[in-house]
């Protein structure tokens, strides 16, 4: 069977990335010439196609849910495919500049980056790490992906994935007697810190082991660094599904207690789609959802 037999109508998922643009089922309307219930109706028609709700009210108007506007992103470059092919319009090309956080540039970014190539091997990526993790005001980068909080980055970007913590070793700390089988024994351990002590207050005082004294152990500026110390049986470190799922595959960390508890801190991205490598930049942000979609978002 063929994998294209069901796919939802060109003219719906113009509807969608013109809402997803515009914000407006009027405004959607008047661009595409038509009614807004007829507007309403194809968006209702879509998510019957797709199986899954794509908006949800807002106040008098209507807004995209966060999947409706993740597949609004991806309508939107195939429409672009689909209208270079039909205009015969060369493939996307030029240079790109991506700044991500250490960790998730090091440990998730750089081991998936050859899709992104494999699929537009015109477009030049220059990734670099951010200096700090919060940041996401280099006016230079074309994406920019920021480990911070909401408060700090939510009208600045837009949320690309949550991520929970949870203790990583080298898998020597358990071996080596006494070893780790309860949150408390952590009182024998280094803890390896990112940038602050909050993260572990809070892992230790969700798992009763309040005896640990969380300010203890070495703090480090960048998740590589953390990751690295732990790997080499320095101590233990909180790591995420994103930025350890690598070495805990590999064998190289292991998880001596299950226990997880939500960042306070999120990814978020902020892509220049206005500037010179704009639809390159929208190419990525697409890219790199659908590589978080496919199995890889925590």
């Amino acid at each position: 069977m063929s994998k294209f037999k069901r796919l939802p109508p060109v003219k719906a998922m113009r509807a969608l990335e013109a809402l997803d643009r515009l914000k407006s089922a009027g405004a959607v309307a008047e661009e595409m010439s038509l009614t807004r219930s007829a507007v309403s109706h194809m968006l209702r028609r879509l998510e019957d196609d797709l199986g899954f709700a794509i908006s949800e009210p807002d106040g008098r108007g209507i807004r995209l849910t966060v999947r409706g506007k993740r597949y609004a992103q991806e309508a939107r470059r195939a429409l672009d495919i689909m209208s270079r092919a039909a205009a015969d319009e060369p493939a996307l090309s030029g240079e790109l500049k991506v700044v991500a956080p250490p960790g998730f540039a090091t440990f998730w970014l750089a081991d998936r980056i050859g899709s992104f190539i494999a699929q537009f091997p015109d477009i030049s990526v220059h990734l670099a790490a951010a200096r700090v993790l919060g940041d996401i005001a280099d006016e230079t980068a074309d994406v920019q992906i920021a480990f911070g909080g909401e408060a700090q980055l939510r009208d600045q970007a837009d949320l690309l994935a949550q991520v929970a913590l949870f203790p990583v070793c080298a898998p020597s700390a358990l071996s080596a007697e006494p070893g780790l089988r309860k949150p408390s024994d952590m009182k024998r351990m280094r803890l390896l810190h990112l940038v602050t002590h909050v993260d572990w207050q809070r892992w230790l005082e969700a798992a009763g082991a309040t005896k640990v004294d969380p300010r203890g152990g070495l703090v480090f500026s960048d998740m590589p660094m953390v990751q690295m110390a732990a790997a080499s049986g320095h101590g233990v470190a909180l790591g995420d599904a994103l930025t350890a799922r690598a070495a805990l595959e590999s064998g190289q960390l292991v998880r001596p207690f299950a226990l997880s508890i939500p960042s306070r801190w999120s990814y978020y991205m902020r892509v220049n789609d206005t500037g010179p490598a704009g639809e390159a930049a929208q190419a990525f942000a697409s890219w790199i959802k659908s590589q978080l979609d496919d199995g890889s978002r925590p």
